[in-house]
């Protein structure tokens, strides 16, 4: 498979763009320091894990088709989805979220209160990311136009990492996606970096506890280790961690990566086959059920976020069956 690379500037990966869900909808973040202030506000609310993928597809198609020369892409909410999701067919609360996530890009603004590093010295930034979108609804064509600073500082920026789409977006837990953004940065020319732990929970997008001046440690590293396992289960990374209880200090360090110790699948059976084998099973069982079960897991479906950006309902009800421990034996 062809690796879809992003090339992305340090400071957006130094410092969010986006933030980790919260009950709430948060309109503004802030990181205050000694030499200034980094913020972003958005009135719509501020971007999540599937806005920050959706804004990533767009700068690799961007960057592949006309290396950040210009500021215009054309493209639809399916081709959109379709690289999000690995899938066929979406319905229209996808392409709902996706324009959703467009119109939180158009509405934010970043400030750097003479926290923006370039050129080794530090400077006061302002920026937006998308300047128009258009959607044309009879031929579905989508055309977004991206701010003209943004992008002329992700093509000129001396200081900057290339992301692998396909590797972030299989990255399910958004603390590992905002983990894994600070660690390509950080890991840029050196192989162990260590941060105090209300440092990391800061540019984590954590959010403290009520009433709270600091962050507990426990509820931080809560995140940050299964996080870990899953960057270094689904990515090329391979990350060593240790936490420091006196000094409150997160050690993290490359390490070689792991050779995989399964065995390799079958060739007469792919793991897809397997899949819809065990999705018919579930559906026959669903089936089966009284009427008063079948409209339990129904509304069950309706009511779990996740599962309403799965293609098809067969597989919905397959998910949230075997989520709820229906047995099909």
């Amino acid at each position: 498979m062809t690796k879809k690379v992003i090339k992305d500037d340090i400071n957006f990966l130094e410092y969010p763009t986006w933030v980790i869900g919260s009950k709430g909808k948060n309109t503004t973040f802030t990181i205050t320091k000694d030499k200034g202030k980094y913020e972003i506000m958005s009135p719509h609310g501020l971007p999540k894990r599937f806005d920050k993928i959706v804004m990533y597809y767009l700068l690799y198609k961007l960057y592949q088709e006309t290396s950040f020369d210009s500021y215009m892409i054309s493209t639809n909410r399916y081709e959109i989805a379709k690289n999000i999701f690995d899938a066929n067919h979406f319905g229209k609360n996808i392409y709902a979220r996706i324009m959703r996530a467009l119109k939180k890009w158009n509405a934010i603004s970043i400030e750097f209160e003479g926290m923006f590093y370039e050129d080794e010295h530090y400077s006061i930034r302002y920026f937006h990311i998308v300047d128009d979108v258009k959607l044309y609804r009879e031929s579905g064509l989508l055309s977004i136009r991206f701010n003209e600073e943004y992008i002329k500082q992700l093509k000129e920026s001396k200081f900057y990492k290339l992301i692998d789409f396909e590797q972030y977006k299989k990255l399910h837990k958004a603390s590992s996606a905002r983990l894994y953004e600070i660690l390509v940065k950080n890991f840029k020319d050196r192989k162990e970096w260590s941060i105090n732990i209300q440092s990391l929970a800061e540019k984590l997008t954590f959010e403290k506890r009520d009433n709270a001046k600091s962050y507990y440690p426990s509820d931080v590293l809560r995140y940050i280790k299964p996080s870990i396992q899953e960057i270094n289960r689904k990515t090329d990374m391979s990350i060593g961690f240790i936490y420091n209880e006196k000094t409150s200090i997160c050690t993290f360090s490359v390490q070689e990566k792991q050779k995989e110790k399964y065995a390799p699948a079958k060739k007469d059976i792919s793991d897809k086959q397997k899949e819809t084998k065990e999705i018919k099973k579930y559906l026959k069982k669903f089936e089966s059920l009284l009427p008063e079960e079948q409209d339990a897991i129904m509304n069950g479906i309706k009511k779990n976020q996740f599962l309403q950006y799965l293609p098809k309902m067969e597989v919905k009800i397959y998910a949230y069956m075997k989520q709820h421990g229906y047995s099909v034996n």
